[in-house]
């Protein structure tokens, strides 16, 4: 589940980068594992999971 979960995600980065090709998209610190909260990426507590 784990390996289908990532495909999708970087599927849906790749997606983004064909979607806005004059932007440069920072992937820095992107991770599927990780959820907006407060407009900044953080891991989730482990009170959500």
């Amino acid at each position: 589940m784990i390996e289908a979960s990532s495909s999708q995600f970087h599927n849906a980065v790749a997606q983004l980068r064909v979607l806005n090709p004059g932007v440069e998209l920072n992937v820095e610190g992107l991770d599927e594992e990780k959820e907006v909260c407060g407009g900044q990426i953080v891991t989730p507590s482990d009170e959500e999971n």
